[in-house]
């Protein structure tokens, strides 16, 4: 009896585990893009879009000699958690005085360190160069790298009279 009795509960405790019940819930979120971009006056050492928005910006440059521009100050800031990277590209335009019919041009070279510069030639269409690349992220991050300016002093020192405006322009692309 002893034996059929503790069999009985045996079997009672192992059937129970079967009919257990389960319960979960999942967690799910959704990160946005994080994709910014601005010319700073220092490096960017900040890792988030309301640093990036924070830092000291420039937006024009007045241009008094030529050669080397050793006041200005300039990065190329970016912010961005692109899981696949980006990519920046640098165009420039001659900086350009028109009076009537004609337009004269004063070139400048642009430069990021020794190795990687883009300079205009007057009207003519200069092909973009990558200035900085990221082939992946694995979380946001920031990049920062220094502007260079140089003003050629031949179509500098020999310009006519006249407003001269040129536009260095930066395009941020999503890998």
């Amino acid at each position: 009896m002893k034996k059929l009795i503790t069999l009985l509960i045996v079997l009672t405790l192992a059937t129970g585990g079967a009919f257990a019940a389960e319960a979960s819930f999942d967690i799910t979120t959704t990160v946005a893009p994080i994709n910014g971009m601005k010319i700073t006056t220092a490096k960017f050492t900040g890792s988030t879009l309301e640093a990036l928005n924070n830092a000291s910006g420039v937006s024009s440059y007045t241009v008094t000699k030529s050669g080397y521009q050793s006041n200005f100050s300039g990065w190329i800031s970016v912010v961005s958690n692109n899981r696949e990277g980006y990519k920046v590209t640098m165009s420039a335009t001659a900086m350009t005085s028109t009076v009537g019919t004609t337009t004269s041009y004063i070139n400048y070279t642009v430069f990021f360190g020794t190795q990687l510069t883009f300079t205009t030639n007057g009207a003519a269409q200069v092909s973009p160069i990558t200035v900085l690349e990221k082939s992946s992220l694995t979380s946001l991050s920031g990049n920062s790298r220094e502007i260079g300016l140089d003003i050629d002093p031949t179509s500098f020192n020999n310009a006519v009279e006249g407003q001269y405006t040129g536009t260095v322009t930066f395009t941020f692309q999503a890998n």
